[in-house]
């Protein structure tokens, strides 16, 4: 059986592209419309591709399965700078592929944070993205202020209300609002990154 080695390439958005899908020229195609951009993004994946359906790809049918299954349904798969999840399988099958084959950990990075990395303004990304995180508890701080005793119940029950509210954007729109995953984001950042940067 044969079996095809992936290789990958990333775009200019911060999208993994593998060059042996066999939808790859497709991929390529210039001038795209905003609705082809993102129908291309759904297609960037493993079950998209002809060597998927004929299992010879070189990792297993089952194996590709398993994985999709997980990136679907957990988040465990995030941005190591953001904490958004990863919603582009071929980001997955990139990383994967790097330490199974050459044992080289890669971060996990989405397309947003690539691209603040990429014009080396992911502090400037990072600031606007605590300042979204913060801005939910605006109106508990408020609530805080105003000297009527009910208010530390309003503020208890806006707080949970706020922490549900970004559990279901994480999961459902894979964008992450927590000021914890941010802060593990720049401290990788400055582990890993920051210093590449300041010598460019």
């Amino acid at each position: 059986m044969v079996n095809i080695e992936p290789s990958f390439e990333i775009d200019e958005k911060g999208r993994v592209i593998c060059q042996s899908h066999s939808k790859y020229p497709h991929f390529l195609q210039p001038n795209k419309t905003p609705f082809e951009e993102r129908q291309m993004e759904n297609e960037l994946t493993c079950l998209t591709c002809s060597h998927y359906e004929n299992d010879e790809c070189y990792f297993p049918r089952a194996e590709i399965d398993k994985i999709e299954l997980d990136r679907l349904t957990r988040s465990r798969f995030q941005c190591n700078l953001c904490g958004n999840k990863i919603d582009l399988m071929l980001t997955l099958m990139q990383k994967i592929y790097y330490e199974v084959k050459f044992n080289m950990k890669m971060p996990l990075v989405c397309c947003n944070c690539y691209e603040s990395l990429k014009k080396k303004k992911f502090e400037e990304y990072f600031i606007k993205r605590v300042w979204e995180s913060l801005s939910f508890y605006l109106p508990s701080i408020l609530l805080l202020i105003n000297p009527f005793p009910f208010n530390i119940i309003a503020v208890l029950g806006y707080i949970v209300f706020i922490i549900v509210f970004k559990i279901i954007i994480k999961l459902k729109f894979h964008y992450s609002l927590f000021l914890m995953d941010l802060i593990k984001g720049k401290k990788f950042y400055d582990k890993n990154f920051k210093d590449k940067f300041e010598l460019t």
